[in-house]
């Protein structure tokens, strides 16, 4: 079914957006409305003058300006007395300012810092503000939006990788056991892995059962969840089992969508395989890996209106586990308020329904099929047997896993796995580039 005109019919009522209200920070948007906002590296304050409206006007040396309310000024000092030089949480007690607040004199050093200094109990306050800080929150004052400049909220992070079957072979991101283990430098290389390419595969790791918390320690804790702290994927003759417990094939899907907050993190570790290599013949059970983040900006790219669809049509993801019910809304693709792809949400055995309006129904299942044909087709897959030893760890908001059928009378197949969240990976991470800013 052709989708042209499809954007132009496609106004999902207000009525349903208001009811999709998930806990999270992601934003219903369209990228061609996103707000792309100037970025220049470390420009200096030039000078700055008093403003009318309670502000202080401050001009950048690339000609940029923003007016800085006196209060916001205030309230976002950054001396030891207002802010906690260790956690760097506020000590300051914002409601108890005067809304109406007047430096008592400010003036731009030779460094293009802004001095202020404030009259508080007959007592001076001085206030210090870098330049770079300034121009990063003084964003939104310049372009009149709740837009912020989240480019530098990690400068030091290298920029992440889109993959397919052939560029992730040529540049594999595995590491070992031991190299993880014994040296920060070793596991900075393995969380950059996971960063840049979602996905990274550690070697030689003693395939031994709660070996995987050990792993995770070094680095964050582990996520329990109602599957417990870790949870064994091997066969069980339970027809009431998970189908992952099962011999089924069980195509690309990302975890837990029905939670509150999707786990960010996965780790699977192999404790007992066939290798594939002495029975002459593949016995199935191979894992395979996409990296959603690609598979969606194809889908952005050559068909905008189906994108368009996944990234504005809640999908109720549900299940039902030892008696209790979970559910919560997504839609496929998740975009932050500048229209960029941050999560995926994709799981044909979990997701409900679709609850939209009678004319999204059709484009809603052309614009799936779209995105399922392009993750399932070989050339996006990164597909392996998992051999005793193996640990795999993915950004399960970004890269989708499955595996392939296989006789549970003929493969022995055990993996043990936790989740994780990635924010506490990437705050590990970032401390080991020496990314402190705050």
């Amino acid at each position: 079914m052709a989708l042209r005109g499809v954007i132009g019919s496609l106004r999902l009522s207000k009525k349903l957006l208001s009811n999709w209200q998930p806990a999270t920070s992601t934003f219903i948007k369209c990228k061609s409305t996103a707000i792309k906002l100037d970025v220049m590296q470390n420009p200096l304050v030039s000078s700055a003058v008093p403003s009318s409206h309670q502000s202080v006007k401050v001009f950048f040396d690339n000609n940029k300006t923003a007016d800085f309310k006196n209060i916001w000024l205030r309230d976002n000092c950054k001396c030891s007395l207002c802010i906690s030089p260790e956690t760097r949480q506020k000590l300051v007690d914002t409601p108890s300012f005067d809304v109406n607040i007047k430096p008592k004199s400010f003036y731009v050093n030779e460094k293009g810092q802004l001095i202020i200094t404030w009259m508080e109990n007959e007592d001076e306050h001085i206030t210090t503000f870098d330049s770079s800080w300034l121009y990063k929150y003084g964003q939104s004052f310049m372009h009149e939006t709740f837009e912020s400049d989240s480019h530098d909220t990690h400068p030091h992070r290298p920029p992440i990788i889109l993959w397919d079957r052939t560029s992730i072979w040529k540049q594999f991101p595995e590491i070992s056991y031991n190299e993880v283990m014994d040296s920060d430098e070793g596991l900075k290389t393995w969380l950059e892995m996971v960063h840049k390419y979602g996905i990274a595969v550690m070697r030689n790791v003693p395939p031994t059962q709660g070996k995987i918390v050990e792993v995770v320690k070094r680095f964050a804790y582990v996520k329990e969840t109602q599957y417990g702290v870790t949870f064994d994927v091997i066969n069980e003759p339970n027809p009431s089992a998970h189908l992952a417990y099962s011999g089924l094939y069980l195509h690309h899907h990302t975890d837990m969508n029905y939670r509150e907050k999707t786990p960010g993190m996965q780790l699977l570790h192999c404790l007992k395989a066939n290798n594939p290599k002495e029975q002459g013949e593949d016995p199935g059970g191979m894992s395979f890996f996409v990296d959603g983040f690609r598979a969606a900006k194809w889908l952005e790219d050559n068909e905008p209106a189906a994108f368009h669809i996944l990234t504005s049509t809640p999908i109720r993801f549900q299940i039902k586990n030892q008696g209790n019910r979970y559910s919560q809304l997504w839609p496929i693709i998740c975009l932050n308020s500048e229209g960029d792809i941050t999560e995926i949400h994709y799981n044909n055995r979990t997701m409900g329904p679709v609850q939209s309006p009678s004319h999204v129904v059709v484009p809603f299942y052309h614009a799936y099929k779209l995105l399922s044909n392009k993750m399932r087709d070989p050339s996006s897959e990164l597909k392996f047997h998992m051999l005793p030893g193996d640990l795999v760890a993915f950004n399960n908001r970004r890269v989708l896993h499955g595996r392939t059928g296989f006789d549970p009378s003929k493969v022995i197949r055990h993996l043990e796995g936790c989740y994780v969240d990635i924010d506490e990976a990437m705050s590990k991470y970032d401390a080991l580039l020496g990314n402190k800013s705050v």
